[in-house]
């Protein structure tokens, strides 16, 4: 199993229903990938550098978790094709750079 961060942008034209059904069904994708530990971080409505799907806001939703590597593919195909996330992105986290920066903060 290794630690992963997942950052999710979000369409910012989500009503706040929506955006809580999406982050449950992105939890429970993890989990039936047999990820563990889940750790949902932030959730904030943020200007985005350049447009994305012709939006220039986006909501992010930060998560991070234990899974082994081959889950994330069976992750990614399951939001490939929803249009209500604009980008996403998972990052392989060293335990020690995330115990680390728990220390800092």
């Amino acid at each position: 199993m290794k630690n992963y961060e997942a950052v999710f942008i979000l369409s910012p034209e989500l009503s706040k229903e929506a955006v809580q059904k999406l982050t449950n069904e992105v939890k429970k994708s993890i989990e039936s990938a047999n990820g563990e530990r889940i750790v949902e971080e932030k959730l904030e409505k943020r200007q985005l550098q350049y447009p994305i799907k012709k939006q220039k806001e986006g909501i992010y939703f930060i998560c991070q978790f234990t899974a082994p590597p081959q889950a994330i593919a069976k992750i990614k195909d399951a939001f490939k094709h929803n249009e209500s996330i604009l980008r996403y992105a998972f990052i392989a986290v060293d335990k020690r750079q995330s115990t680390s920066t728990e220390k800092e903060t």
